[in-house]
């Protein structure tokens, strides 16, 4: 499998990522390195203890991320989430079922981890 076809399978937008890295080995090598950054797993950890505050700030990591790897799937449910608990926010935070959310991203990040570690293993 190649880098592009792993971006296609994870939600992620090569030409992007390409363009943001300019050579293919790299976006290869900090696709490979995302599976040690831990501001996905953050998140997730922060919201299943319950504490919003930390949740805003470690969803606001994660996109950040998740924008500079051009992984646009899980940095748009990271951004939905952010702006959901972003202070000040309480009519959309009302109206957002961050909980839903949440799992979302922590299907898709469980998904996309997969499949890196098996193209990393190929």
């Amino acid at each position: 499998m190649t880098t592009k076809e792993l971006y296609a399978q994870i939600g992620g937008n090569y030409e992007e990522a390409l363009s943001r890295l300019s050579m293919d080995s790299l976006v290869e090598r900090f696709i490979i390195r995302f599976l040690d950054d831990e501001s996905c797993s953050d998140l997730i950890a922060v919201w299943d203890r319950g504490d919003e505050d930390a949740a805003f700030k470690a969803a606001h990591t994660a996109k950040g991320v998740c924008a500079n790897l051009a992984l646009t799937d899980l940095c748009s449910l990271a951004s939905q989430i952010c702006e959901a608990l972003r202070p000040g926010n309480s009519n959309l935070r009302a109206q957002t079922d961050v909980d839903a959310l949440v799992d979302q991203f922590r299907e898709l990040y469980a998904s996309v981890v997969q499949k890196i570690r098996a193209f990393q293993a190929q």
